[in-house]
């Protein structure tokens, strides 16, 4: 989740408005505002600061999961499966390398976005219809049908 997100989250369940945030930060109102629609970062030195006045910790602050869990990663891979019809194999790929550097300790996450890449790269070759359609849901069937195995 994006620091500004969750900035915004803490603060309204705090019942505390931006002003008043940003006075008790020594910041600007406008400063804040920018934090929470995700037009600026605040600067580092202010994350412990506003982590405190939140009343959250650190990593609560900056959304950080040192492992995905199983469900975490199903949905990923969910996602990405959508992506690649609707964005396309380039944006899709893109998108999957921010998530591993994002998390590059997790390997079930490197080996699922990998079976799934390799999968759409493969089965986009498979370029005959009726083969593509009789391959298993999981893509593997493509591979043999087509002779590229």
């Amino acid at each position: 989740m994006d620091i500004g997100v969750v900035i915004k989250k803490y603060r309204k369940e705090a019942g505390m408005t931006q002003e008043e945030m940003a006075n008790r930060l020594g910041v600007t109102t406008p400063a804040v505002n920018k934090w929470e629609n995700s037009n600026s970062k605040p600067d580092i030195e202010l994350l412990a600061p506003i982590a405190r006045l939140l009343d959250i910790s650190l990593d609560t602050l900056l959304s950080f999961h040192e492992k995905l869990s199983d469900t975490e990663i199903e949905e990923i891979i969910r996602k990405m499966d959508r992506m690649f019809s609707e964005e396309g194999y380039e944006k899709t790929y893109e998108w999957a390398l921010r998530l591993i550097k994002e998390y590059p300790n997790c390997n079930m996450l490197i080996w699922q976005t990998a079976v799934m890449l390799d999968a759409r790269r493969i089965t986009d070759k498979c370029t005959n219809q009726k083969k593509r359609s009789e391959a298993p849901a999981n893509h593997g069937g493509c591979f043999v049908l087509s002779g590229i195995v």
